[in-house]
């Protein structure tokens, strides 16, 4: 059996029972005074002058970070440490952890998974229609969980290799103690301003994960050192199989990064939800540049960015302009002879 599915993670925004027909933004109704209209124009007037001035255009009332994934120059940042819900951008954690794991203790990414029970019970985005009992594979699950968003394949990684760690270090519940983990991984890389909570980044019930765009641009840099975890945000689409009672269903899920391919961007991973907005983690390459030292040595100069919008009201056209904007930071950068004259000009990432 196979399906062809696209994977909107915007669906993660509501549960099962209270999603809208559509998926549009709420509106606020009001009450307008005749003489309010002539107000209200102005003030629109003003808005789009105030968000379309100056040398930075991209920028608004979220969050977002630009930074050189090598040298570790931030070259673009607003309101980057103002902590938020980050939706299903804390599938990248999972994901990462989960890597980590499976490196360390000789895990194999053909390792067949349950989906567990608590999987029936999450709500929010579930593309791929797995149930408890399911079975699939590790490296479907971390396709499905970064590629499609799916919250069931990020369930059913925390539980699997939660339930490897209780054996080796003990704990109470896979899923917890996975998630303590994730936690573990954020306090070693510096990211002192993020909780997580769970394995999918779903808000509309319990507690809420918090993270900043910074943290999660220092997270973003530290997995995009691991050659796999690089090829699989860097594809388009992915066939993905799980079985249910001995029959196999196949689907083709597709990138919800719209931006993938553009910009030189090759990831990473898009998120969406009520409290947390609409939310983006990319990458953009350009090729390496070679500057003579002197007559026989020359230097490699690599071109990666990593750009990390929170709460946007335009995920894709912010980050768009943020990546155009912070090549032309870079490059000035460069060409000034890559001065730093403070710390607080580099991204530290603690190891």
């Amino acid at each position: 059996m196979f399906r062809e599915v696209a994977c909107p993670d915007l669906v993660d925004m509501f549960p099962p029972m209270f999603r809208p027909l559509e998926f549009l933004p709420p509106v606020r109704r009001m009450r307008f005074h005749p003489a309010g209209f002539v107000l209200f124009g102005f003030a629109i007037a003003g808005f789009l002058f105030f968000v379309t001035a100056g040398n930075s255009g991209a920028q608004g009332s979220n969050s977002y970070i630009v930074v050189d994934a090598n040298q570790k120059k931030i070259l673009m940042e607003g309101d980057a440490d103002k902590k938020r819900p980050v939706a299903s951008l804390t599938k990248v954690a999972t994901v990462i952890v989960a890597m980590d794991w499976m490196d360390s203790h000789g895990g194999d990414k053909t390792d067949v998974m349950v989906v567990p029970g608590s999987a029936g019970q999450l709500g929010g985005a579930n593309p791929l229609g797995m149930k408890p009992g399911d079975r699939v594979s590790v490296r479907d699950a971390l396709y499905g969980a970064m590629l499609a968003s799916d919250n069931v394949s990020a369930e059913t990684l925390a539980s699997h290799f939660g339930a490897q760690m209780m054996s080796r270090a003990g704990g109470q519940h896979p899923i917890g103690v996975f998630v303590d983990q994730m936690n573990a991984l954020a306090h070693n890389l510096g990211m002192a301003r993020t909780r997580f909570v769970n394995p999918h980044g779903l808000d509309h019930a319990g507690p809420v994960g918090l993270s900043t765009a910074r943290d999660m641009a220092r997270l973003t840099i530290y997995g995009l050192r691991n050659p796999s975890f690089n090829f699989i945000v860097s594809q388009p689409a992915r066939e993905i199989v799980y079985t249910r009672g001995g029959q196999s269903f196949s689907f083709k899920v597709k990138n919800t990064n719209k931006l993938l391919g553009q910009f030189g961007i090759d990831g990473v991973k898009t998120g969406s939800t009520q409290r947390a907005g609409d939310c983006l983690i990319t990458s953009a390459r350009k090729k390496d540049r070679f500057v003579p030292i002197d007559g026989q040595r020359q230097r490699r100069i690599a071109y990666r960015l990593v750009t990390v919008t929170l709460g946007s009201p335009d995920r894709f056209g912010q980050t768009s302009q943020l990546i155009q904007q912070g090549w032309s930071a870079y490059e000035s950068w460069l060409a000034g002879g890559m001065i730093v004259r403070d710390r607080a000009e580099l991204l530290t990432i603690a190891e």
